[in-house]
């Protein structure tokens, strides 16, 4: 895919984040919606897709050393991960978008577009992990936007269909993931009807 069609898979995916939370009913935001999250929090910590853009494109690394967005979930899978941390800035980033939600995300989306209008391919930001290419960059947030929208949704009891632009780039890493954390034979035995998969899995545990 080439760069600017992953710009564009981005702002698609993020465009659909929108859309749901546009649809979440005034009263509805402190309804149970994954794990300890409520829906105010899930929608805090997927509205992260935005504003972390910003925040690491302000921040430029000197030198790439994360490659491919698997190897970001990769490394963040080593430091990044503790369910406590993670389920915390949720909240946090909740809070921070308690008095319009829908506002909120609308205006940090046109944001991001801007910023992106700004950058290189190659513009290299500094991401917890270390420095990505932003090119390399965005299909994590992709990925968090289709995955978290889809969770958002089904809290909401709204039905929806998924970017394919973007499902698409979610599936190549998920498959990627399966493969290099030992997952992908459960995974494709599993989609090819020859068995279920094992209570719990996931390409991500």
């Amino acid at each position: 895919m080439n760069g600017q069609k992953i710009r564009e898979t981005y702002l698609e995916a993020g465009e659909f984040f929108a859309g749901v939370v546009h649809q979440v009913d005034i009263d509805g935001w402190e309804a149970p919606a994954l794990g300890e999250w409520c829906v105010r929090d899930l929608t805090g910590h997927t509205f992260r897709s935005f504003t972390n853009v910003l925040t690491y494109a302000g921040q430029p690394a000197d030198d790439v050393s994360v490659e491919r967005p698997v190897d970001y979930f990769l490394k963040a899978f080593e430091s990044l991960a503790d369910p406590k941390q993670v389920a915390e800035r949720g909240r946090a980033a909740g809070l921070e978008i308690m008095d319009n939600p829908s506002m909120m995300v609308r205006g940090f989306a046109a944001q991001v577009k801007n910023k992106l209008g700004e950058l290189a391919d190659d513009h290299i930001v500094g991401t917890p992990v270390g420095g990505m290419r932003i090119i390399d960059y965005l299909p994590t947030r992709t990925f968090e936007f289709i995955i978290h929208t889809l969770d958002l949704a089904k809290a909401i009891n709204l039905d929806v269909e998924p970017p394919e632009n973007g499902m698409a780039e979610t599936l190549l890493i998920l498959g990627q993931l399966a493969l290099y954390r030992g997952h992908a034979p459960n995974l494709v035995l599993a989609a090819t009807g020859r068995h279920a998969l094992p209570d719990g899995f996931s390409v991500l545990g």
